[in-house]
């Protein structure tokens, strides 16, 4: 259930055309900040080559969320890639060779562009 305001806005309104986000006081962004640096860290060291099989809900979430077939990878990440903090999709290996490159390659861009 959305949160609403005192105003009577409900968090799912809109500021700006965008979402409206919570600010959070500079100390907890930089604390955040370092977290997510950490967990990049720890998530990449553990990466192989291996990639198991994805799971079918995560096949089919991945088939309608991501426009594979529309859009280049690069294209995606310059629209996205700031918003897309702990990329996990390219951990598993999908049917569809074409969204599983795909995918790859989106996560290859992500963590050369840090």
């Amino acid at each position: 259930m959305p949160h609403r305001a005192e105003n009577g806005e409900t968090s799912e309104g809109r500021d700006r055309g965008g979402p409206i986000r919570a600010t959070l006081p500079l100390v907890k962004r930089d604390s955040l900040g370092a977290l997510t640096d950490r967990w990049r860290a720890r998530h990449d060291a553990r990466r192989s080559d291996h990639r198991p099989p994805a799971a079918p809900r995560r096949e089919a979430l991945a088939a309608v969320a991501f426009p594979y077939g529309s859009m280049e990878p690069a294209e995606y990440v310059k629209a996205h890639g700031s918003d897309m903090i702990g990329f996990t999709y390219d951990d598993d290996r999908y049917a569809d060779p074409q969204l599983d490159a795909w995918l790859l390659e989106v996560g290859r861009l992500l963590r050369s562009s840090r």
